[in-house]
């Protein structure tokens, strides 16, 4: 089994463990490739042919390891894309949503997946596409249409499976998957879909009217999103790019024909990562 190790360098929780880490892969005799752009780290423990591309990793290696936080797994997340890899998220950042393990877990959890002893969880992720664009992006969380650099309010006309849903005057509208309830539709007061659950979440932000309320419907189906407003608006995916979007273009988000793949190890279940990561139950109030 071939291990890919995807890290974010710019943490600088990353500086001290991937180096650390990558020694005892290799005193352990572990096959494994690093990112190139982080042989930096590591010095002659890696040997150049064993640094590669992100792309050249997710095309050789079995399973893959991102060393980061939510954001960083979002990321390697696209790079894996359809290739389906399997990939286990390793906690360097501050929430730790998707990643599954904490820093000083790693090497039990290395010797779990080489004796078998672990699930994969399917995520369902989303693909967006609009006339004159030429291309598709893909979101694991959520695409959110939001106002531009304009205080104004932008106003969205939705249709769901070509039916007129609403013509939303709002701050923007997020459409996020069960991965993404947990994200910014979370923050834009949106509920809470457990991980598996073959559902969307439509939901406006900062809507100026008290009946403009959150909606979770089919993943099966087609939301179109048009832009009505005179100023331009931005779409931005998974929070980590941004696309202009001019007035009247309409938006076609579905579910897309691929899944990720998370490694799990079941120590640890979603109800109970949402009181840990959440606090529920814990007195917030300032202690005196």
């Amino acid at each position: 089994m071939q291990f890919g190790v995807f890290a974010n360098i710019q943490k600088e929780k990353v500086h001290p463990v991937l180096p650390t880490f990558v020694s005892w892969m290799k005193r352990q005799g572990y096959d494994f490739l690093l990112e190139s752009d982080a042989r930096g780290l590591c010095g002659t423990d890696v040997p150049s042919e064993r640094c590669l591309s992100r792309t050249e990793i997710v095309r050789q290696a079995d399973i893959i390891l991102s060393f980061g936080g939510d954001g960083t797994l979002l990321s390697t997340a696209m790079e894996v894309g359809a290739s389906c890899k399997p990939i286990l998220g390793v906690n360097v950042g501050k929430l730790g949503f998707l990643t599954e393990i904490e820093t000083h877990d790693l090497q039990s959890a290395v010797k779990r997946i080489q004796e078998g002893n672990y699930t994969v969880e399917t995520r369902m992720t989303l693909v967006a596409e609009w006339k004159g664009h030429g291309g598709k992006h893909v979101a694991l969380n959520d695409f959110a249409l939001v106002r531009g650099e304009s205080a104004r309010v932008i106003r969205i006309r939705t249709q769901v499976d070509g039916q007129f849903l609403n013509v939303y005057t709002a701050d923007g509208l997020i459409v996020a998957t069960p991965t993404g309830s947990t994200a910014y539709s979370l923050a834009a007061n949106g509920p809470i879909l457990a991980p598996t659950v073959p559902a969307v979440v439509i939901n406006p932000i900062c809507p100026h009217t008290l009946t403009a309320r959150p909606l979770v419907i089919n993943s099966d189906r087609t939301i179109q999103m048009t832009l009505i407003s005179s100023d331009p608006a931005t779409l931005t995916i998974d929070g980590r790019q941004e696309v202009e979007i001019s007035t009247r273009t309409t938006i076609v988000i579905r579910r897309a024909d691929h899944d990720i793949h998370l490694i799990r190890f079941g120590d640890r279940g979603f109800f109970d990562l949402l009181r840990s990561k959440l606090h529920w139950g814990e007195d917030v109030r300032p202690h005196e």
